[in-house]
């Protein structure tokens, strides 16, 4: 049984958003590096991620817990508010147009449909 060595995508430091895998490479705030019990949780989990557009897989490692402690990220959020088009579905990015999330698409119809239902069950 033989082995493919993954490639370790490049890494580039940036002032928006927290961290992105774009496939060849991964895009992390400049800041972050400065909290260790943030960075190294969140690199390994966008370092899982995969090159293909959607998978059941990826979109679970998406809503379920990186292991950075979530009151430290919204912290750090907080207090930089470049760090919130993280969580937006759809962006526009310099040099790149828009940019779309699939997961965080998905995961935000389900939120409308849910909080929608609850709406309409309350009438």
């Amino acid at each position: 049984m033989t082995f493919q060595k993954q490639e370790t995508p490049d890494i580039r430091f940036v002032d928006w958003g927290v961290a992105n895998n774009f496939g060849d490479y991964i895009e992390i705030h400049k800041d972050l590096p400065k909290y260790p019990e943030l960075y190294k949780p969140i690199l390994k989990h966008e370092l899982r991620h995969t090159k293909k557009l959607f998978t059941v897989e990826e979109l679970k490692m998406d809503v379920t817990p990186s292991g950075a402690k979530l009151w430290k990220l919204m912290g750090f959020c907080l207090i930089r508010p470049k760090t919130w088009i993280q969580f937006l579905p759809i962006y526009w990015q310099r040099g790149k147009g828009f940019i779309w999330d699939l997961n965080m698409i998905i995961v935000y119809t389900f939120a409308v449909l849910f909080l929608g239902g609850i709406f309409l069950w309350l009438l």
